[in-house]
């Protein structure tokens, strides 16, 4: 269905600005329930989930005893994945107005490059505050659990002292680590929910590595779909532990639905794809020293 770009920007908006729940003690917060696309195209039992699981009385809820040195950094940071994602959501809402009334449906890298990566920034922010509460909180972790989820490393150097050094590790590992240590769920990594996240992030890859051969580009709906893989990674290993890995998921999940009939085609690609280059017939930069001029002349 096409809208009018006013029309649009009006119903965007107020899916980001909801109008606020009114009880007899005035406004008061509104949860979003799991959202029926969940189990009708992939069948993941959310039926656990009740209003105000992370209320103040949850049993999912702790309290600082002691003024631990980093808790206090961590608690401020917990909000920060939804934050991010949230901000993706308003861009891509953004997109689809910019769009709406463009004739030819392609153009070039403009919103969909770094929607896609605001989106893996939310997911890996999620992954790293997540972690790190988990070794604060949970003393009996093994220390290689410990450095695998931190991405560090002890090294004895040549003085005999041992240095803590970063050691970058996949980021889809460490989460399935912090599913394992963290929730107690070994999560099935062969599964729909966890292969629809591995081409999401390949996908990344192949724009942040960039995939020369390939020039990779990025449709609206191809784009969507992404972007749910990216929460369906939270969703997937909620509805099987019967507890909600990170708490407004749903409520970013009902926003993403929010914005799926607005969405028009349209693919962001660069500008030589698709077009045949005769390399002896143009003229390319090539700023290094010491080049073959026989084969590679000045122009």
């Amino acid at each position: 269905m096409e809208y009018e770009a006013e029309d649009l920007r009006a119903r965007i908006y107020n899916i980001f600005n909801p109008e606020p729940d009114v009880d007899n003690e005035g406004f008061c917060y509104r949860e979003t329930r799991p959202h029926e696309r969940l189990i009708k195209e992939y069948r993941l039992d959310t039926s656990y989930w009740e209003p105000y699981e992370y209320s103040s009385s949850s049993d999912l809820m702790r309290r600082a005893k002691n003024n631990d040195d980093g808790i206090g950094e961590i608690i401020r940071a917990q909000q920060v994945p939804r934050e991010l994602f949230l901000g993706t959501l308003r861009l891509f809402g953004d997109s689809i107005v910019a769009y709406a009334d463009e004739q030819k449906r392609t153009g070039p890298y403009q919103y969909y490059p770094a929607i896609l990566m605001s989106a893996w920034a939310a997911f890996e922010a999620f992954v790293r505050i997540y972690s790190e509460l988990l070794v604060k909180t949970v003393p009996a972790l093994p220390i290689q659990v410990k450095w695998a989820l931190l991405e560090k490393e002890d090294r004895l150097d040549g003085k005999g002292k041992f240095r803590a050094l970063r050691k970058m590790q996949p980021l889809l590992d460490r989460y399935w680590w912090l599913l394992r240590f963290g929730y107690g769920v070994d999560y099935d990594r062969g599964g729909t929910v966890w292969q629809m996240g591995e081409k999401a992030l390949q996908k990344r890859n192949e724009l942040v590595h960039y995939e020369i051969a390939g020039m990779p580009s990025l449709t609206t709906t191809g784009l969507w779909q992404h972007l749910e893989s990216i929460l369906l990674l939270l969703i997937g290993p909620s509805a099987q532990i019967r507890k909600t890995v990170m708490p407004d998921q749903y409520e970013l999940y009902g926003v993403l639905n929010q914005l799926r009939p607005l969405v028009e085609e349209f693919e962001e690609r660069p500008f030589f794809k698709g077009l045949p280059i005769k390399p002896t017939a143009v003229i390319f930069p090539c700023p290094f020293r010491d080049v073959d001029d026989a084969r590679y002349p000045r122009s």
